[in-house]
């Protein structure tokens, strides 16, 4: 799995350039997030970072790293996040100039310290969705929230997933 978000991610910086020519842009942003396990009950928090590129007024693609920041400990267990890595199609409809709603469609691999009687809740690949928000404060600059839902496989529980992020344009 991690080889196909590799993978996904090489496909960003190559369409980067595409979307450049068109001056749609690459960009790049950074955030955080807290992540509520559904199964396990545990809240997490994290950090991420994302790339991706605008290939049309209205689509995109992005890759997401997050890794946590901290512990929660429940009946079960201490639990902390360990890494996160997820490729998505974003879909984007420009409000105004200045705002865009987003909604994304993806995968992710997620990796979680946790105790050995959980087994692998909320571990390992999973189906994302998720809706946001982006307002520009000019060219360059924006801020974004979302909302991303993880569906892990194999009855492995589901996670949501909130974050806001600091996006720069290239």
């Amino acid at each position: 799995m991690k080889l196909v978000i590799l993978a996904a991610a090489s496909a960003l910086a190559l369409t980067g350039a595409v979307a450049h020519a068109q001056d749609l842009g690459p960009y790049g942003s950074i955030g955080v997030q807290g992540t509520d396990n559904h199964k396990t009950g545990s809240n997490l928090n994290g950090v991420n970072a994302r790339v991706g590129t605008r290939l049309t007024p209205h689509f995109g693609v992005e890759g997401e790293a997050a890794f946590g920041t901290n512990h929660d400990t429940t009946a079960a267990g201490r639990y902390k996040l360990t890494n996160r890595w997820a490729a998505y199609g974003v879909g984007y409809v420009p409000v105004s100039s200045k705002f865009d709603l987003l909604g994304r469609v993806g995968v992710s691999d997620t990796d979680l310290k946790a105790p050995p009687s959980a087994g692998k809740l909320e571990q390992g690949t999973a189906f994302d969705y998720g809706v946001g928000a982006q307002y520009h404060f000019n060219s360059q600059y924006a801020v974004r929230a979302d909302v991303t839902r993880s569906e892990f496989q194999n009855d492995k529980g589901q996670a949501t997933t909130t974050s806001l992020n600091l996006v720069r344009k290239f």
